[in-house]
């Protein structure tokens, strides 16, 4: 079996997009920058998102079930690094944002978004997948935040 340390390693040569994934614990908005996020289902529409059971997020959405994954648009890195690092109240101070269907934050300026109403969890080693059923969704042109070995960067792909 492979290490760790290895793993780790080997996985920091994969790019991923960036998303930040929004809840609410009890009717306060929360949100955690995730990149291990994917397409499940066209029918019904569905994706994935994996999270650290250990983080606080993890709670708030298994608990809310209701999550809104937001995809960060290229000139967003500070979103991603305000959700990744350790601002534990009023995480939304000063960040704009919308609610959808599920009253989970849609964050402002974002490449797309999809709001979830939480389908099934799955644990699996330190993380849960969380299926969500997407019950509504938007997006707009752009080019996307993406994470590759380590950092932050603009992929400078130009969607429209």
């Amino acid at each position: 079996m492979t290490s760790a340390a290895a793993f780790r390693h080997a996985m920091r040569r994969v790019p991923t997009g960036v998303t930040v994934v929004t809840t609410l614990k009890e009717g306060e908005p929360r949100g955690i920058t995730v990149n291990a996020f994917a397409s499940v289902s066209v029918d019904p529409p569905s994706l994935l998102i994996c999270i650290n059971r250990e983080a606080r997020s993890y709670l708030f959405i298994s608990s809310s079930r209701v999550f809104c994954v937001n995809v960060l648009a290229g000139d967003q890195r500070r979103l991603a690094e305000h959700f990744s690092g350790k601002v534990r109240d009023r995480q939304f101070a000063e960040i704009a944002y919308a609610t959808d269907a599920t009253g989970a934050p849609v964050l402002g300026g974002t490449l797309a978004h999809f709001d979830c109403e939480l389908a099934h969890e799955y644990q699996f080693g330190s993380h849960s997948i969380f299926i969500g059923h997407v019950v509504s969704c938007g997006a707009r042109p752009g080019s996307p935040l993406g994470y590759f070995n380590g950092g932050f960067h603009d992929f400078g792909i130009h969607v429209e």
